[in-house]
């Protein structure tokens, strides 16, 4: 910490203090917007990577149950035993 004011002192003095302060803001923003945007990749990417997950796991339920191929709904099955 103490280290940053001794370089701004030593720029204030040369009469470059401006330059080294628009210098440290573009620096400082640049790394603000490169950690915004892997956030927003990030979350964006595990948006779509979860919905396609979604979607498979939809497909391979349909898939496993199925559609009845034989056999019927009704309850009566047909003629039962004499009584």
């Amino acid at each position: 910490m103490v280290w940053i004011l001794v370089i701004l002192l030593l720029a204030a003095a040369a009469g470059i203090l401006g330059a080294v302060i628009k210098v440290a803001a573009v620096l400082l923003l640049s790394f603000v917007l490169a950690i915004l945007v892997v956030v927003f990749g990030s979350f964006f990417y595990l948006r779509r990577r979860m919905r396609r997950f979604l979607r498979e796991a939809e497909r391979a339920d349909r898939e496993r149950r199925g559609y009845p191929t034989r056999g019927s709904k009704r309850r009566d099955t047909g003629p039962g035993l004499p009584r």
